[in-house]
């Protein structure tokens, strides 16, 4: 739910976001405020303008952010974990750009395990896969000679399984190829209209935590519409 609101926050900033100089967002700021809410809130506001500032302004405030979280690990800590708001599929201040600079501190800096950032590097992985306009990745299916949808979902998640019903159903993918990826444990569906794949390697390309998300690819194999979700 904490994470949710930080998007929710993100959205309401970003629609009336005035970037500004985001490259001094920090300046003369404690990246601790008041309370936590306080400083999530701080957080959202700086993610909302860093999204859609120029590159090199927003990749400059990483920098500033993590040299000042650098003095306190329980900080520290704090804000990687809302870095999400620059990788997850709800976010509108999604970025790969910006969740690679957060990766790419979080490993460096050394206050993170091997195993504690490992996670967050897996999950920079899992950005590259399926961007609009590159090849697409699909474990079990190398050939796409028509528009497809491809929706990924959790056997276990009952939401995933009602993402078939309507994506299936709906207008817009009328005559699609419709392709169903399978990931984790569960009954396997039956929703009719579907291809089923259940690739043992599923998790090398998609993130089952993501899930149900959905991607469209052109007839020439490249990705047309990037991760979307299906809820």
């Amino acid at each position: 739910m904490r994470r949710l609101s930080l998007y929710i926050l993100c959205l309401a900033l970003l629609s009336g976001c005035q970037t500004g100089n985001v490259a001094s967002f920090w300046d003369g700021r404690s990246v601790v405020v008041e309370d936590i809410a306080a400083s999530e809130e701080q957080f959202a506001e700086f993610a909302s303008a860093a999204a859609k500032a120029q590159p090199q302004d927003a990749l400059h405030a990483m920098d500033v952010l993590f040299d000042k979280l650098k003095e306190d690990p329980v900080d520290y800590f704090i804000y990687a974990e809302w870095m999400d708001a620059f990788y997850d599929i709800l976010s509108p201040c999604r970025s790969a750009l910006l969740y690679g600079k957060a990766v790419e501190r979080l490993v460096s800096d050394g206050i993170l395990t091997d195993n504690e950032y490992a996670h967050f590097q897996k999950r920079l992985e899992w950005m590259q896969f399926n961007t609009e306009g590159s090849p697409a990745m699909v474990p079990g299916c190398s050939r796409f000679e028509a528009r497809t949808l491809v929706l990924v979902l959790d056997l276990g998640c009952p939401s995933c399984r009602e993402a078939l019903e309507k994506l299936g159903s709906a207008p817009e993918w009328n005559g699609v190829r419709k392709i169903a990826v399978g990931l984790g444990n569960g009954p396997q569906p039956s929703v009719s209209g579907w291809e089923y794949l259940f690739p043992e390697n599923g998790t090398s390309c998609f993130d089952i935590h993501t899930s149900p998300i959905y991607f469209v690819v052109a007839p020439d194999g490249t990705v047309e519409k990037g991760y979307t979700s299906a809820i």
